[in-house]
């Protein structure tokens, strides 16, 4: 299994990388997901510069709002890799009514939801095996998310540990890419972000769920956890 950290961003792919050197080597060469190994890669460009081959399935994390608008950079983007036609208001719609439908018209930030999409002759399809997006509002609607550090470091942390627990009940995907969560119209500090991620990542294939209650309560000094996770 494999997990792409993907964003335009240079900066935030630079931190992510800062974070993994920072994971003790056998807590990385430990990590599993279910029986196989899980790797983490990451991947500094736009969505359809990606390259990678699977004989499975690839999922993409969509950080969308709440009622599924897909407008914004990375969404955008996301959509218009998975429409047919290349129009990214087709997939605009497609999510907005399957919220309509599956989620009363509402999805709560943090819901984890794979939206499946049938759009065989996509670039998604064709370049990716991507036919499913994993929708996770990081806010109700497209604005500022004024957080403090403890409420970045919770949400981000939950935001990243739902999306694992979602893809992971589904065994045709091999690769899961990821971005970025909140760090663009959200504002939030790209580098308690990007360090929150790969703890959260880091716990989950190693399954220290049971020990992310001192991660997340200890953020103003070394918790048990993070002495496991860093050397």
């Amino acid at each position: 299994m494999r997990i792409v950290l993907l964003d335009a961003s240079g900066n935030i792919c630079r931190l992510w990388k800062q974070e993994l050197r920072r994971l003790k080597k056998e807590l990385v060469d430990a990590m599993r997901w279910g029986d196989e190994k899980l790797e983490v890669s990451v991947f500094n460009g736009d969505i359809q510069e990606l390259k990678l081959d699977t004989n499975k399935e690839t999922v993409f994390f969509s950080p969308g709002n709440s009622f599924g608008g897909m407008a914004g950079g990375y969404d955008r983007a996301l959509a218009c890799l998975f429409s047919d036609t290349g129009d990214w208001r087709t997939i605009d719609r497609y999510v907005k009514n399957w919220i309509v439908e599956n989620s009363q018209g509402y999805s709560a930030p943090g819901t984890a939801q794979l939206i499946r999409i049938n759009t065989p002759d996509s670039t998604a399809w064709r370049k990716y095996r991507a036919s499913a997006i994993l929708h996770v509002p990081t806010m109700r609607t497209p604005e500022s998310l004024v957080f403090s550090d403890e409420q970045t470091i919770q949400s981000v942390f939950d935001w990243t540990w739902q999306s694992l627990v979602r893809v992971r009940q589904e065994p045709s995907v091999d690769v899961f890419v990821l971005t970025g969560m909140g760090t663009g119209t959200g504002g939030l500090a790209e580098g308690l972000v990007c360090r929150v991620m790969v703890a959260a990542i880091a716990m989950f294939g190693n399954r220290l769920g049971k020990e992310v209650l001192s991660y997340l309560d200890n953020t103003q000094r070394k918790s048990s956890v993070e002495k496991k996770l860093y050397d």
